[in-house]
């Protein structure tokens, strides 16, 4: 009786392995890799009768490797290899091991040195996960669009090169063995796929193929599509779009801006495209591959600062557009308000300003040397008090925020030019992340430090605004091309007079508020005037304001201010002592003139007008001679 149950259960095990032979074997479909270059992922596709693969994983030294076998598998597609520039991870290789049986095998070589027993293997849901190294802790709600630390993203310094060797027909599983040829001439095109042998012979093709489209990673963008829009280039893709600090050269100009992480279809390399199918400008743009996984954009044209860069609310485009040609209206297809602001310290260097919306925003951001500016198009309202008290006594105290009305609200901030800025976007497009490390501060060059004694009838005029800081925009008027234009009618009439004049900036450039008072102080003038626009969120203010802030400022103020209500039809709005910037930090004289409301129709329309540009610049001028002939008495 025992004889027969032995047979029995004997009988039971030999079909039980020989079921498990014949079990139609897993497929092994792709290698991919995360952007930290800690994790790599091996997609296998099992089998409905597969069972869990057992791993095993062996470490060989010289050169620096670890390996383990898929049984049961067989790999789709052909040999996969991924070769890795400064990274610990140098090389990952999937071959066909065997055929019979079908054994897949991975093996990843590593930087000598680097420590293989941290190395972890893991399973779920059959798919391979092989964990290199401790992740690091990231919050995915953030997805980083702006880096001026960009050569440190994760994916920018690594190299990836995938070759694909033809693959040799596999067939399904047989209990005959396969010819010893076959199996050796697997495992050397393995070991040798780039090179020939000894012997002369090439044992498979190897076909280099480009599988950066496939590999889903959390920080790589794939563009496949650049479209003309709205008037400016836009630039489309798939995956998570980062750019770094936009920079200008010359001959001929050109704005140029580099995407890391990035990899550009082939059939869009390059291909000159015409900005202004109107024929308007002779503007052009071109998109190409700079580096590996660096993505380039250059526009050309001889008004190249005037184009500025609109991210979308996923992130997944952007557009280049020239600012003077932007209809506001087609970037907003819903209203957000700033919901709530946080701040938190990193460290002694590195601050973060959150800023949370109602609804997703499609902004710009503007990095000066000396500035960092956001606009945020599709913005209506904020709570200035809570966003002031959240603000107090940290280091994003001097961070500001103005209504642009039909437009939406511009964030601003005074910054070093070493100071390095990082954007995050959330991926629902509802919040914004400011992170700003500190930089060595660059010193102040001798000459800016000298302090000259003031000049009699000597005027340093001011233009606000200018370059990349447009002011408060209306309708496609901008307030910094009002005030250059006044404020160069004003230098005209004073030079006129006999009176020496300088100016903060003679044409549509950026200069930082520090930079308008060290020129100031360089000069050592007379007298400081600096020329606004006002506006407001409301349509209804209008007027002249003039606003001092020191108390010897105070009686140039008042002359110049009876000189404008005098000239100019408009509602006397008065003095006001005010803590602006440029008038703070002079040490002569200083005023700044609000000239009218560009928020209202009416007076916008007179802004612009020559009769009424003329009458500011008049008027400005001849206060600043009467104060300057009372100070002479």
């Amino acid at each position: 009786m025992k004889r027969i149950f032995f047979l029995i259960i004997t009988f039971i095990m030999l079909i039980f392995q020989t079921l498990c032979v014949n079990a139609e074997p897993s497929k092994v479909m792709s290698l991919n890799f995360d952007d930290s270059s800690s994790l790599v992922f091996i997609n296998v596709l099992e089998s409905a009768d597969a069972q869990t693969p057992q791993l095993k994983l062996s470490r060989l030294d010289n050169p620096n490797r670890i390996y383990f076998d898929l049984e049961n598998s067989v790999l789709i597609g052909g040999k996969q290899q991924l070769v890795f520039e400064k990274s610990n991870i140098k090389e990952i290789r999937l071959s066909q091991f065997t055929t019979s049986p079908d054994v897949v095998r991975a093996v990843i070589t590593f930087e000598e040195g680097f420590d293989t027993s941290k190395v972890k293997l893991m399973s779920v849901n059959g798919n391979i996960i092989v964990r290199a190294a401790p992740l690091p802790i990231k919050n995915d709600y953030f997805n980083t669009i702006y880096d001026e630390g960009a050569e440190n993203l994760p994916y920018s310094s690594i190299t990836a090169n995938s070759q694909v060797v033809q693959r040799t027909p596999i067939g399904i599983s047989t209990p005959e063995k396969a010819p010893n040829s076959v199996v050796q001439d697997i495992q050397k095109a393995f070991e040798n796929s780039t090179l020939s042998n000894s012997d002369g012979k090439t044992y498979d093709s190897v076909i280099s193929v480009d599988l950066s489209s496939a590999l889903k990673l959390r920080t790589k963008y794939y563009i496949n599509g650049i479209y003309l829009k709205n008037g400016g280039l836009l630039v489309n893709g798939l995956g998570q779009l980062t750019s770094a600090k936009m920079f200008y050269l010359d001959s001929p100009k050109r704005l140029v801006m580099d995407l890391p992480n990035t990899f550009v279809d082939k059939n869009l390399r390059n291909k000159e495209i015409s900005v202004c199918q109107d024929s308007s400008c002779k503007d052009t743009a071109k998109v190409g591959q700079f580096e590996y996984n660096k993505a380039r954009v250059v526009i050309t044209s001889d008004k190249a600062e005037k184009y500025i860069p609109i991210y979308s609310a996923d992130a997944q485009s952007m557009l280049f557009i020239n600012a003077d040609k932007l209809r506001h209206t087609d970037l907003v297809s819903s209203v957000a308000n700033l919901n709530k602001a946080f701040v938190r310290k990193i460290d002694g260097k590195t601050n973060e300003l959150i800023l949370s919306f109602t609804n997703p925003v499609v902004h710009s951001i503007l990095r000066n040397d000396n500035s960092l500016n956001l606009y945020l198009f599709n913005v209506k309202s904020y709570n200035e008090q809570d966003l002031i008290k959240t603000l107090n006594n940290t280091y994003y105290k001097p961070f500001t925020m103005s209504l642009l009305p039909q437009i939406g609200v511009r964030a601003s901030m005074e910054l070093n030019k070493a100071d390095i800025v990082r954007i995050e976007q959330s991926v629902d497009g509802k919040a914004v992340k400011i992170t700003v490390t500190q930089g060595v501060k660059e010193k102040t060059p001798e000459k800016a430090a000298v302090k000259r004694s003031p000049s009699k009838g000597k005027v340093v005029l001011d233009a606000g605004h200018g370059g990349s800081d447009y002011g408060a925009i209306r309708e496609g008027i901008n307030e910094k091309d009002i005030t250059l234009d006044v404020t160069q009618r004003v230098a005209s009439i004073l030079k006129s007079k006999g009176y020496k004049v300088a100016l903060t900036r003679t044409d549509d450039t950026y200069v930082s508020l520090q930079d308008r008072v060290e020129f100031s102080e360089n000069e050592g003038p007379e007298v400081f005037v600096s020329i606004h626009v006002n506006s407001a969120e409301a349509t209804e203010p209008k007027g002249i304001e003039t606003h001092y802030y020191h108390d010897y400022s105070n009686e140039l103020a008042k002359v110049v201010h009876s000189h404008l209500i005098k000239e100019i039809d408009t509602k006397d709005r008065g003095l006001f002592k005010s803590k602006f910037y440029v008038i703070n930090h002079t040490t002569v004289p200083a005023i700044l003139v609000e000239m009218g409301f560009i928020s209202n129709a009416q007076e916008r329309a007179e802004l612009v007008s020559e009769s009424r540009k003329q009458k500011t610049a008049k008027a400005i001028a001849e206060g600043i001679i009467e104060y300057c002939k009372s100070q002479s008495k």
